[in-house]
């Protein structure tokens, strides 16, 4: 596994959080005249930025059902546990004395702090140096310092530079009312601010821009605040443009002839925005709640995570082993409770509840409330399969055990359950995703309800939605390609695990290739053989170790019907090299033992994750 820090995992989330503010400020509020709530705005947004991640609502995600299930999901896809028996495979070559990526990358940062923060220092120092240097004036009583050498007029805190003997009056008059704004204002402040924040996030682009954005709002205020005093807007548009020939400073105070001088003066002969536009400022509130949501799923999952390898990673391994094992939260029994309903809620008495922690076979059945306590050994495991199923059903369900959820619910309808549904006209509205056999997703392909012969054509991305009844079947024909069906047998019908509301669906030109079966694929001798297998014959490409390249490579493989495997194909890559010695591996396994649907055979896609590591 690969740790990753918990500043690092911090800092990610505080330069996420700046750029996705950054696409908001420039989608809702760049182009109004509401220069006091942009400054606002703008510095909320990166206080927010480093605010949010700290937020801690662990607690009240873990009591919300569908959310908690979400973190679940995350959890799983960090693990690479895809499927309903999906593995990793660690392989451990001899240690390579080379520093990594992500310490280069620290040292490349650290590098560009250091010098960012060495300009800074210039800076503030060069400006304290020309107060010394400088003679304080009043000027229409206004204490200004009076540069000795031409250079365009700033400010910077309290003090306001001018070079004085070039200057016409009404010049004169125009800058210092621009520049008293930005000294009573503290504009300074935003400045220095906007200057720390781009030091600490110095590789994040949109830290940069962020920056920008502030000065040129400051700017905007100055210019606004030159409007009001009676200037002549042509005038002083002149004087701005005359300005910019001239030597002008850069660094951390407010410059007269700051950059981007032509949206100055378009921005000052824009119309004020209608006072009613103040209430998009409010829609960053549901970004931020967005934001501090997706942190605390994330937090909740990674914990979770750290957890489950806490125990392997305490445990010395000798050099150039290779190690394919699943390590758990808790070592020893877990008490799990499982609760099974149908799709309405109520409970399902007598449901067979079968679980192979081992070699054994345990079977329980549910009581009159549809619950039932196990206890499993799961000292060695991180997941453990549990099939649900009852003589009132002709179908399966599987569902994975962890320790680190002990309370299951397990919704499951009986035929006698879908009969009532089919009676009583339930309905539910599918959105199913169509592709082929080489993961390209059917566009213009047509869904036909068999009932009402309701219609839907899939959209580019392969997607339609329908409203039928449960127990219907709903065809697409697509040009080329056999014709496919789904039936609707339940209210909550089968799901894809990464997007909870598709139903994935192939057409091919020869039988069906299913997502989900009623009895998965099985590797011969279990999914520990398997381990063993990839474990064995991983190679570490050479290159690879070089260039200190690791991490998951997620392969996806049809299982044929005699159990052979084809249609190799990466799923998630990292490299050509590793996504290839993946590929190679997963191709030379031996034959499975194919899937089943209504005891027959069937084609079943299958996901197996490897996870290449350095030590």
């Amino acid at each position: 596994m690969i740790t990753t820090a918990p500043e690092l995992i911090y800092m990610l989330k505080v330069n996420i959080g700046i750029a996705l503010f950054y696409a908001f400020y420039k989608l809702f509020c760049c182009r109004d005249t509401f220069f006091q709530w942009r400054r606002i705005a703008l510095l909320s947004f990166l206080a927010l930025s480093f605010l949010y991640p700290l937020m801690d609502m662990q607690a009240w995600v873990k009591e919300q059902p569908a959310i908690n299930e979400l973190a679940d999901y995350y959890t799983l896809m960090m693990l690479t546990e895809t499927n309903t028996s999906t593995a990793t495979v660690v392989t451990t070559p001899v240690a390579i004395p080379t520093p990594g990526l992500l310490d280069i990358i620290k040292f490349i940062y650290w590098i560009g702090i250091l010098l960012l923060s060495a300009r800074f220092m210039i800076q503030l120092s060069s400006i304290f140096h020309l107060v010394l240097k400088s003679k304080s004036i009043n000027v229409d009583q206004i204490s200004i310092r009076s540069l000795s050498e031409p250079a365009n007029p700033f400010s910077f805190w309290q003090w306001i530079f001018i070079y004085l003997p070039e200057l016409k009056e009404d010049e004169k008059q125009e800058i210092l009312t621009h520049e008293q704004t930005h000294v009573r204002q503290w504009h300074s402040i935003d400045v220095i601010i906007s200057e720390i924040v781009n030091i600490i996030c110095w590789m994040n682009p949109f830290a940069w821009l962020m920056k920008t954005e502030i000065r040129l709002n400051l700017e905007y205020l100055a210019d606004h605040k030159v409007m009001e005093s009676g200037t002549n807007k042509k005038a002083y548009q002149y004087h701005l443009l005359g300005l910019a020939n001239q030597n002008r400073q850069t660094g951390l105070y407010n410059n007269f002839n700051l950059s981007h001088l032509k949206n100055r003066i378009k921005m000052m002969n824009k119309k004020r925005t209608r006072t009613t536009g103040h209430i998009k400022y409010a829609l960053f509130a549901p970004l931020t709640a967005a934001l501090l949501l997706v942190s605390n799923i994330e937090t909740v999952a990674r914990t979770a995570e750290r957890l489950i390898y806490s125990t392997e990673e305490s445990t010395p391994r000798p050099e150039r082993e290779e190690v394919a094992s699943f390590v758990n939260t808790v070592q020893g029994l877990v008490t799990f409770t499982i609760t099974v309903t149908n799709s309405e809620g109520k409970p399902q008495p007598n449901v067979t509840l079968q679980i192979k922690p081992s070699d054994e076979v345990k079977t329980f059945k549910t009581n009159a409330e549809g619950k039932a306590t196990i206890e499993v050994d799961m000292t060695t495991p991180k997941y453990v399969s549990l099939d649900v199923s009852s003589p009132k059903s002709s179908k399966h369900q599987s569902l994975l055990l962890s320790a680190n959820k002990p309370n299951v619910t397990a919704i499951f309808d009986t035929d006698d359950d879908i009969a009532a549904y089919i009676k009583a006209g339930k309905q539910i509205r599918v959105k199913l995703q169509i592709s082929n056999n080489d993961n390209q997703q059917l566009a213009g392909a047509e869904l036909i309800s068999s009932s009402t012969n309701a219609k839907a054509t899939t959209n580019a991305h392969g997607e339609a939605q329908l409203t039928v009844g449960v127990g219907e079947t709903i065809a697409i024909n697509h040009k080329g390609y056999q014709e496919g069906k789904f039936t609707v047998k339940e209210l909550c019908p089968i799901k894809d695990m990464e997007n909870p509301e598709l139903v994935r669906l192939l057409l091919v030109g020869e039988d069906p290739v299913y997502q989900i079966a009623d009895n998965m694929p099985e590797f011969p001798g279990g999914m520990a053989a398997c381990l063993q297998h990839l474990a064995r014959n991983i190679k570490y490409p050479t290159t690879a170790q070089k260039e200190g390249t690791q991490g998951k490579v997620i392969v996806q493989m049809v299982i044929e019907k005699d159990g052979s495997v084809d249609h190799v194909s990466i799923v998630r890559s990292i490299s050509p090299e590793l996504d290839a010695e993946a590929a190679r591996v997963v191709k030379s396994m031996p034959k499975w033992k194919p899937a089943t649907v209504k005891d027959k055979t069937v084609r079943c896609r299958y996901t197996v994750p490897v996870t290449f590591k350095l030590q």
